[in-house]
């Protein structure tokens, strides 16, 4: 596998902000918890910097971004998507108790995840579930640890099934947008490559 050089420069950058982040989190958390956005902000900015969206990919850009954001507005605000939670200080700058940050988060996992899975299929259909369902299993991943890591809190320490159908949903909206709008790019490598990273970072809070 021939790894573009842009994907070698971006994904070590992006390995030692998420190293740094395990130590220092570890030894200094007060510190490197409230810069946590920063560990969304940068790899999304390194993504949109080389695939350089123009057109009708930003607007769908600012879609997602924006469906995102306000499905969770939704969440803290009525409780009515993926259940009773509010965000901790780890996720940056706050509108009406939502993190400017989250709709990046949704928009960079919907990303990764589609330039993975439309690599390996074809057929339109298994892309978008599969990306969905892969967003799911990233989420799944971060749940139990987002308490301690004080980026959201569940009322009662308890995450009901439905976050993990909610989150299923908003994901196949997003993917839906991607598929039917011809949303295209060739970010394969650094995709998975991101992934990886993401989920090696959160795997290290559960030893």
């Amino acid at each position: 596998m021939k790894l573009e050089r842009f994907t070698i420069l971006d994904s070590s950058l992006t390995a030692i902000i998420y190293t740094a982040g395990i130590i220092g989190i570890r030894f200094l958390p007060d510190f490197f918890l409230k810069t946590s956005f920063i560990s969304i902000l940068i790899p999304l900015s390194l993504y949109l910097f080389r695939v350089k969206p123009k057109g009708k990919d930003i607007l769908l850009i600012l879609s997602v971004y924006s469906i995102g954001f306000f499905a969770e507005w939704i969440g803290v605000r009525f409780g009515w998507l993926f259940g009773s939670y509010k965000y901790g200080d780890s996720l940056g700058i706050k509108l009406d108790g939502v993190p400017l940050i989250i709709g990046a988060n949704w928009l960079l996992l919907s990303l990764v995840s589609r330039e993975v899975i439309s690599k390996l299929l074809n057929n339109k259909i298994l892309i978008i579930i599969l990306s969905s369902i892969l967003m799911v299993l990233i989420d799944f991943l971060i749940e139990p640890i987002s308490d301690n890591l004080n980026f959201w809190i569940w009322e009662n320490n308890i995450i009901p099934y439905s976050n993990y159908l909610d989150w299923f949903l908003i994901a196949l909206l997003n993917q839906t947008l991607f598929s039917f709008l011809g949303y295209k790019k060739d970010m394969f490598h650094w995709s998975l490559i991101y992934i990886t990273i993401l989920v090696l970072f959160f795997l290290t809070f559960y030893i």
